[in-house]
C-alpha cells in the first residue's frame, strides 16, 4: 500500500486555492443570473408596435441579465380578457400581465401589492394619469401585480 504524505506547504496551498474558489463562487454571474420573467402584452394593432415593445424589453433584459418570455395576446374574441380571468382563477401565469384600466380592481384579491415599486417610479418619473391613479385607489391596498403561487 502506497502512503502519500501531504506536507504543510502543500496543504496550505491546496486549502487556499479551495477557499478562493468557494468565496468567489457566489459572485460568478451566469448568462441569466437575475432569473426569468414572463410578460403578457396586448397584441397591438399598430404596425411594428409589438416589435418596438419587444426591442425595448430585450435591451433591458440583456442589460439586467434576465431571461424574458414575451407573449403578445390578441384582444380578438376577448382572448386578453379570458387570459386574465384564467390566470386569476389558476393563480398562475404571467409575472406581468397588461390589463385594461379597471381589471386590476376586479382581480385585486389575486394580485400582489406593488405600492413600494410604483411609488418609487412615480417619485422618479412623475405622476401617472388620473384614470390609472383612480384604479389603484379602488383596491384596498393600492397598486397591484400578478401574485405568484408558492408552488412556482
Amino acid at each position: 500500500m502506497v502512503s502519500r504524505k501531504v506536507g504543510r506547504r502543500r496543504f496550505v496551498a491546496g486549502t487556499a486555492a479551495a477557499s478562493t474558489a468557494f468565496v468567489a463562487a457566489p459572485f460568478v454571474r451566469g448568462a441569466y443570473a437575475a432569473g426569468k420573467l414572463s410578460v403578457g402584452f396586448w397584441d397591438h394593432w399598430v404596425p411594428n408596435a409589438n416589435g418596438a415593445t419587444e426591442t425595448l424589453i430585450r435591451e433591458w433584459a440583456d442589460k439586467e441579465k434576465v431571461e424574458v418570455q414575451i407573449d403578445f395576446i390578441t384582444s380578438q374574441g376577448n382572448k386578453l380578457l379570458l387570459t386574465t380571468a384564467a390566470e386569476a382563477q389558476a393563480k398562475s401565469g404571467h409575472d406581468i400581465l397588461a390589463m385594461s384600466t379597471w381589471l386590476p380592481a376586479r382581480y385585486s384579491e389575486v394580485l400582489a401589492p406593488m405600492n413600494d415599486v410604483v411609488e418609487a417610479l412615480i417619485k422618479e418619473n412623475g405622476a401617472v394619469n388620473a384614470t390609472v391613479s383612480i384604479s389603484a385607489r379602488l383596491t384596498a391596498s393600492g397598486w397591484r401585480s400578478p401574485r405568484r403561487s408558492a408552488a412556482r
